[in-house]
């Protein structure tokens, strides 16, 4: 990346507040969007009812109570609904489309617009779409409080760490456009990893152990796995199985920091990784439309 695109800081907030004000073009659909995410809750809330129907009362699943599985459960919905963003078919449409000639012909980083809009949409989907699921669903189901105030500010920190981290594997998988075109698919099969591995649909404590080690390998948890633990002050010692990061101190008062230092390194790395990507997919560019 050139460093004077990079350090073009008054573009970049060009194009954070650009993408806002798009976005408020669509926030109708919003409206629908509240309705899918409380259906989502909702089906896990009863499905997790159903689990624990049969069990004594403060019976724990994998070290998660009925009141944690559902607060776990909310809280993932809830900050997904900030964090996600579709970076990845937006640059397949550019490709597809030839429009993409014009963002490589602006003085700035494609990547750094990127993040940039992706963080203006985060802005707005925290205003418009996030707030209101919210409060719809702390009114209809028994989510609990925050474990302390430490784990109810480091939650948000890492929310939007997520943002950026999520930003960048979906940067990754838009570069795919580039040799492929079509990357329909692979969208879908990065769709239904995240979805998994980010531990989203199960906390990652109820994987089996050999998948609980692979994750702990890949950023995926670091989108809501991490969040929604820090909610709850659900961090437990090293990473599953020695992980990458097992090395690093895992007393109670630690676990925090330890946990957002992983999302750190986690977006440090995608960030090299993607200009790096960028930097080989752009020299096999052809243009199909325009």
């Amino acid at each position: 990346m050139n460093p004077a695109r990079a350090l073009h800081l008054p573009a970049y907030l060009g194009f954070f507040s650009g993408q806002f004000r798009k976005m408020l073009a669509y926030r109708t659909r919003y409206v629908t969007g509240i309705v899918s995410y409380l259906v989502y809750v909702t089906t896990y809330y009863y499905l997790w009812r159903a689990v624990f129907s049969h069990r004594a009362a403060g019976a724990e699943v994998a070290g998660y109570t009925l009141d944690q599985m559902v607060t776990y459960v909310a809280i993932s919905w809830i900050a997904r609904s900030a964090y996600f963003n579709n970076v990845d078919r937006e640059i397949a449409e550019q490709v597809q489309n030839g429009s993409i000639a014009v963002a490589l012909s602006r003085p700035v980083s494609l990547q750094g617009t990127v993040v940039a809009a992706a963080l203006g949409e985060g802005l707005f989907r925290f205003c418009f779409f996030t707030l209101p699921i919210g409060a719809v669903i702390l009114l209809l189901f028994p989510v609990g409080a925050p474990a302390s105030p430490l784990h109810a500010a480091a939650f948000l920190v890492s929310c939007a760490l997520s943002q950026v981290i999520l930003t960048h594997v979906n940067f990754l998988v838009g570069m795919c456009a580039f040799p492929l075109k079509n990357i329909d698919g692979v969208m879908r099969m990065k769709h239904y990893l995240i979805e998994i591995l980010s531990g989203l649909l199960l906390p990652v404590a109820l994987f089996p152990g050999w998948l609980q080690a692979l994750s702990s390998w890949l950023p995926f948890q670091a989108i809501a796995y991490v969040p929604s633990s820090l909610w709850l002050g659900h961090l437990r010692g090293p990473a599953p199985a020695g992980g990458p990061l097992a090395w690093l101190a895992a007393e109670p008062g630690q676990l925090v920091a330890r946990a957002l230092l992983v999302q750190l390194l986690w977006v440090a790395f995608l960030a090299v990784l993607s200009n790096l990507v960028w930097r080989r997919a752009a020299r096999r560019l052809v243009v199909q439309g325009g």
